[in-house]
């Protein structure tokens, strides 16, 4: 039994050191050279490393040079088993104001080891309330809304099922 105990301790001492000294902003630097390959830019104004998390400040994200948004703030938050990223404030571009709503409040991402091949995803904003999941084996995005009429040229894209109004792609 005791050796059950040291071995317990030995594996949580070791997960715990794992990920207080995880390069976390290394790995977002790989992140964005991965993005950059892409054709999409992310600059911030400042990063800040903690414990369990990555925060930026001051966002701003290019595709192909040309400006798409701007968020105030990114926490990312990891256990290795449970990982979320929360992003607040984003404003898009007032160019794409005829396609997107330009104020979205936040978009929660989480993703977990019960369910590996999945990402939930909740977002606030001027369309209302979205939820949905992103499914990384089949390369799918389902978001559900609740209130498409706010969603003005977007509402085209939207699909009407038994359940309301989704949006559905492949990546």
């Amino acid at each position: 039994m005791q050796m059950v105990k040291k071995a317990a301790a030995f594996l949580l001492l070791f997960w715990v050191a794992l990920i207080v000294f995880m390069p976390k902003e290394e790995l977002y630097y790989a992140l964005e050279k991965k993005l950059a390959e892409e054709g999409i830019e992310i600059n911030e104004a400042e990063i800040s490393e903690g414990m369990f998390s990555l925060d930026l400040q001051g966002v701003t994200v290019y595709a192909k040079g040309i400006k798409i948004a701007t968020v105030a703030e990114v926490s990312c938050f990891t256990l290795l088993f449970y990982t979320s990223v929360e992003v607040k404030d984003i404003a898009v571009d007032q160019a794409l104001s005829a396609m997107v709503p330009t104020k979205i409040a936040s978009v929660d991402l989480t993703h977990s080891i019960l369910m590996p091949t999945t990402v939930r995803l909740s977002a606030e904003g001027d369309f209302g309330m979205a939820n949905g999941t992103i499914d990384l084996l089949e390369r799918k995005v389902h978001i559900d809304l609740d209130s498409p009429d706010k969603l003005g040229g977007l509402k085209q894209q939207l699909t009407q099922g038994e359940e309301g109004w989704y949006y559905e792609t492949q990546y």
